[in-house]
C-alpha cells in the first residue's frame, strides 16, 4: 500500500470511529454532493468541450435531448439512492470524514460496489449530453468512470479492507465493481 493510500484509510478509519451528529453529516452530504453535482462535472465537461471541437458529428436534437433528460434523471436517482441507502443502513455519508458505520450489502450495493460512481457517471453522461452533444456525454462518462475507478482502486477499497476485513473481501470476490451484473 502506498504511503498516500495508507494516509487516506487512516483518516476514514479514524473518522469513521467518531461519532457525528445529523448537522455535521447534513453538511458534509451537502459539499460532497456540490462536487460531484457541480464541480466536477464543470471540470470534465470543460475537458470534454475542447475534446469535442475534434470529433463534430452531427445528430439529432430530439434524440439527444431526451437521452441526456433520461441519463441525467436516472444517475441522480442511483446517486440519491445511495446516499438514502449510506444514511439509513450505514449510518454515515459518502464522505471519507463521516463514513458509513458499516459495510452495506443491500440496497444499490446488492448490484455493484461502487452505485454512487454508477449514478454519477450516468448523470456525466446526461449532463454532458444536454450542454453539448452526445460525444461531449460520451467523453464525460468515461473520464469520470476512470478518474473515480482509480481513486475507488487506489484509495477507497484499501480502507474498506482495512476497516471490515474479510467480509469486504467476500463482498467484493462477488459483486461487480460498477456495472451490476443484472442477469
Amino acid at each position: 500500500m502506498s504511503r498516500l493510500t495508507e494516509s487516506y484509510a487512516k483518516t476514514v478509519v479514524d473518522a469513521a470511529g467518531k461519532d457525528r451528529s445529523e448537522r455535521y453529516k447534513v453538511a458534509a452530504v451537502t459539499v460532497g454532493g456540490g462536487a460531484f453535482l457541480v464541480v466536477a462535472p464543470a471540470i470534465l465537461f470543460g475537458l470534454c468541450y475542447l475534446l469535442y471541437e475534434y470529433l463534430l458529428v452531427p445528430h439529432s436534437d430530439t434524440i439527444r435531448v431526451v437521452l441526456a433528460w433520461i441519463a441525467t434523471l436516472g444517475g441522480l436517482l442511483i446517486w440519491g439512492r445511495t446516499i438514502f441507502t449510506q444514511a439509513v443502513i450505514g449510518k454515515g455519508t459518502p464522505v471519507p470524514l463521516a463514513p458509513p458505520q458499516k459495510l452495506i450489502l443491500t440496497g444499490p450495493y446488492r448490484y455493484c460496489r461502487n452505485p454512487m460512481q454508477l449514478g454519477m457517471i450516468v448523470y456525466y453522461f446526461g449532463l454532458g449530453t444536454l450542454l453539448n452533444s452526445v460525444w461531449v456525454g460520451m467523453l464525460m462518462f468515461v473520464l469520470g468512470l476512470i478518474f473515480g475507478g482509480l481513486f475507488h482502486k487506489l484509495f477507497e477499497e484499501p480502507e474498506l479492507v482495512q476497516r471490515f476485513g474479510r467480509e469486504y473481501e467476500e463482498y467484493r470476490s462477488k459483486t461487480p465493481f460498477i456495472f451490476p451484473k443484472l442477469w
